[in-house]
């Protein structure tokens, strides 16, 4: 009889744990999305005066982890023209905690820091490469089921640049207004952080 009573507690107290055990996976969310919108140069900017907003686009994957945050990780693409013939291709890839702010509402606002590197290609200087990424940004999101989530995003890049050494000159093509003829500039080549922000719509989708 004793035996019978000591299996009898031994199966009492390893079945929270095995309930625990099962449950710890499924507790992890994974979600996967993408967004699309208006990429810009951070007004005021050096180059808020040379470039133009235009499409970007991105994708993230994101996971409740660890503690209280998020781990968000993802990839944009924008490319940027201007009255001249420059031309600059930014894809930022980074890695962000995520926080959410404990408001007992619908609409769930999530705050993220983090990093990584940009690719940019930057045309007529001819000069493409990876450059260091400070990444910020604001997610405003609803749960329309236990699968999707839809909302806007607002998302900060600034590309470090101040570490590289600029040509000694690089020539222009620009268009003068009304005539169809171009002229050739040629200026000092400055060395700028890039500061971005893109603005967009965003769908994603829990696994």
């Amino acid at each position: 009889m004793r035996a019978r009573y000591v299996i009898i507690l031994l199966c009492a107290a390893a079945m929270p744990i095995s309930v625990a055990a099962q449950e710890a996976p499924s507790r992890l969310r994974h979600e996967v999305g993408i967004w699309i919108g208006a990429s810009n140069p951070v007004p005021g900017t050096r180059l808020d005066e040379v470039l133009d907003a235009n499409i970007g686009a991105g994708g993230f994957y994101r996971v409740n982890w660890p503690w209280v945050f998020f781990t968000e990780s993802g990839v944009m693409w924008s490319q940027y023209f201007s009255r001249t013939t420059q031309k600059v291709t930014v894809v930022p890839v980074y890695l962000a905690l995520d926080y959410r702010l404990p408001i007992d509402f619908k609409l769930q606002t999530f705050v993220k820091l983090g990093g990584g590197g940009a690719w940019l290609e930057v045309r007529p200087a001819n000069r493409s490469g990876w450059e260091p990424l400070l990444y910020a940004g604001l997610e405003f999101s609803i749960p329309a089921s236990r699968r999707l989530r839809v909302g806007l995003r607002l998302d900060y890049n600034l590309v470090y640049e101040k570490h590289l050494d600029p040509p000694d000159e690089v020539r222009y093509q620009y268009l003068l207004p009304g005539n169809t003829d171009f002229r050739t500039q040629t200026e000092v080549y400055e060395i700028e952080n890039g500061h971005f922000f893109h603005f967009g719509l965003m769908v994603s989708f829990v696994l």
